[in-house]
């Protein structure tokens, strides 16, 4: 072979390399600590928001609970205030005057007033009413219940005891059992209603008080009833021109000296005198020990005794009792209890009063006077 027979063999040319596809090089597989971990944080974000939604539920529910006691003391606050406006001073006014006008437009103006007492039931019955408070409306409808039937029954009773025919005694006495309903009223709102929905209040921690110094305030008293007063047959008649059957023909109290005098009143062994300070504890809420003589020449029935608390300008704090009877010159106490814990930001005025009875004429020894420093 010559030389020039080797140049003419066709050479072999390398075959390139393939580049390795996916551009780059393979990524190691992640390490199963750090996943766990990855979930962990994960599931960590889950459980706070759950707890932020549960925290955010629960204080909607709270707000919206608290929000509907208040609205529903609001509420019995304004329908109780109404049953005294609207219905008892109008009743009362009308009765007072009754005498010297027409029946049948005395009639009409009570019947009126029913009406008005047995929306208000109506109303009452129709509240949104929480938990809580159950109880407690379940005694504001009793008290309304009693002041509406009590209105109805003087209605049907007004013609014929004005009427001046054998059976106005007798009608005279059905109305004057009414008064006695609407005394019970007063008494089942002051020892039932108000402390109830107090309790309820301050239960849900919402500060509340019946003089409003502390945050909501809750209607102490609900007096429908102006005076004892009219719970005396004879008081009734006198007032309607005509006469009870269980009175004298008159329609006055009985002749002679009528009423009571205050003797002393102390706090828990702690007597007051008047024009001298004394210092009392402010809780428990106290209790007044008042001891009175009937000081006439007849036995008094329905004897209301009422203690107040002040200091400085604020609205008193007020508490009463009944006593059911007291004996022509014997000695007579009542027990006046208060539910709240009265103020301790200064001395305080005391002003203790026996409600005058029927036929009661000189009153300066009703009411009695004492500077106390709660603490």
């Amino acid at each position: 072979m010559s030389f020039f027979d080797e140049a003419d063999e066709p050479r072999t040319t390398p075959r390139p390399r393939r580049a390795p596809s996916g551009g780059g090089s393979r990524r190691p597989p992640t390490d199963e600590q750090t996943l766990l971990v990855r979930r962990l944080v994960a599931a960590g974000a889950v459980v706070v928001v759950l707890v932020l939604m549960v925290v955010l539920v629960r204080g909607c529910v709270g707000s919206r609970r608290e929000q509907a006691l208040k609205d529903y003391n609001r509420d019995v606050r304004t329908l109780v205030q109404q049953s005294v406006r609207s219905v008892s001073d109008r009743l009362f006014e009308t009765l007072s005057g009754a005498g010297g006008q027409q029946a049948e437009q005395v009639n009409e103006a009570i019947n009126q007033l029913r009406v008005v007492a047995e929306d208000q039931l109506q109303q009452a019955e129709a509240l949104d009413v929480p938990g809580s408070a159950k109880e407690a409306q379940s005694d504001l409808e009793l008290v309304l219940s009693l002041r509406h039937d009590g209105v109805r029954e003087i209605a049907e009773q007004i013609q014929t005891a004005l009427g001046n025919s054998p059976q106005s005694g007798a009608a005279v006495d059905a109305i004057t059992a009414q008064m006695q309903a609407f005394n019970a009223s007063d008494v089942v709102y002051s020892q039932r209603v108000a402390p109830l929905i107090l309790k309820a209040l301050k239960d849900d921690g919402i500060a509340a008080s019946y003089d409003g110094t502390a945050g909501e305030q809750v209607a102490p008293y609900s007096q429908f009833l102006p005076n004892v007063s009219w719970m005396d047959a004879s008081n009734v008649a006198r007032a309607l021109g005509t006469s009870s059957a269980s009175a004298d023909e008159t329609g006055r109290p009985a002749p002679g000296l009528h009423g009571h005098q205050i003797d002393s009143v102390s706090v828990g062994g702690t007597a007051l005198e008047p024009g001298t300070s004394v210092t009392l504890p402010a809780s428990p809420a106290p209790t007044f020990e008042v001891a009175f003589t009937n000081g006439g020449e007849h036995d008094e029935q329905n004897v209301r005794v009422v203690v107040e608390i002040s200091v400085g300008g604020a609205t008193p704090l007020r508490a009463e009792t009944t006593v059911p009877s007291t004996t022509a010159g014997e000695p007579a106490t009542a027990n006046v209890e208060f539910r709240e814990s009265p103020p301790t930001t200064g001395a305080a005025e005391v002003r203790v009063t026996i409600e005058p009875v029927p036929g009661e004429e000189g009153l300066d020894n009703n009411t009695a006077t004492y500077t106390a420093l709660f603490e």
